[in-house]
């Protein structure tokens, strides 16, 4: 049970991760020169912080082979996360409401986490989800296009990789904002030549529906084992002294 609340805790920095993909700099960088494009990123993130509710939709390849995570927000303390192995239709999910977290495996009944392990997701959540990002990287604008037939302003993120990365040339991040909203719509990782098939995609979405309520199909706690009875002495033999 604490695995599966430990793999969330990472998955909800992952989607964190998906929003921004910030940039690390050297300690003793200058500051920031002006960036319009690096701004509309961080106000569309921004906006995407003070509303009440949304979703987020993660495609992406893990050790187990390709998965989609779904995670609902309803903002400031409810969280419902489902993951799903493409391959084998497996899921496991974890609902967050307050300081109360459940988990559980494909259909079965949900089960309560430790409150310990409960205030790791809500902090988890605070910290990736609500709280102000001091950096969301430098994003170049690449202009307005159509993504998935909706009218978006396109940014890309001029990484800055270390000297040892082997891989620098091969991927590029591009993020999406809503023309009319301002909202976020899309971030993907890409490999240049397939940008048909992002090795990560997430995207979000504000159903008017959504709603989070703490789970009704709970399983009972395990009694504790009954103790077991002293061993009756063999007849005719003589009783222990009582002290």
């Amino acid at each position: 049970m604490r695995r599966t609340a430990i793999v969330a805790i990472s998955l909800i920095m992952l989607g964190a991760a998906a929003q921004s993909q910030p940039v690390t700099k050297d300690a003793g960088s200058e500051a920031k020169a002006p960036n319009p494009c690096r701004d509309d990123v961080a106000a569309a993130l921004g906006k995407l912080r003070k509303s009440s509710w949304f979703t987020m939709t993660s495609h992406m390849i893990t050790e187990k082979g390709p998965a989609t995570m779904q995670v609902d927000y309803i903002l400031p303390d409810r969280m419902h996360q489902k993951i799903t192995n493409v391959a084998t239709k497996k899921t496991s999910e974890i609902i967050l409401v307050g300081m109360e977290a459940w988990s559980r495996e494909g259909d079965g009944k949900w089960t309560p986490l430790k409150a310990k392990i409960a205030g790791q997701l809500q902090t988890q959540m605070q910290e990736s989800v609500i709280d102000q990002q001091k950096d969301v990287g430098e994003y170049t604008c690449n202009g307005r296009t159509k993504h998935e037939g909706r009218d978006v302003a396109s940014y890309k993120l001029e990484s800055q990789p270390g000297k040892e990365d082997k891989f620098k040339n091969q991927t590029y991040r591009m993020f999406y904002i809503d023309a009319m909203t301002g909202l976020p719509v899309s971030a993907e990782l890409l490999v240049p030549g397939h940008e048909e098939r992002p090795i990560f995609k997430t995207t979000y979405a504000f159903p008017l529906d959504l709603k989070i309520e703490p789970p009704t199909d709970i399983a009972p706690a395990a009694a504790p084992p009954a103790a077991t009875p002293p061993a009756a002495p063999a007849e005719g033999a003589t009783p222990a002294p009582k002290n």
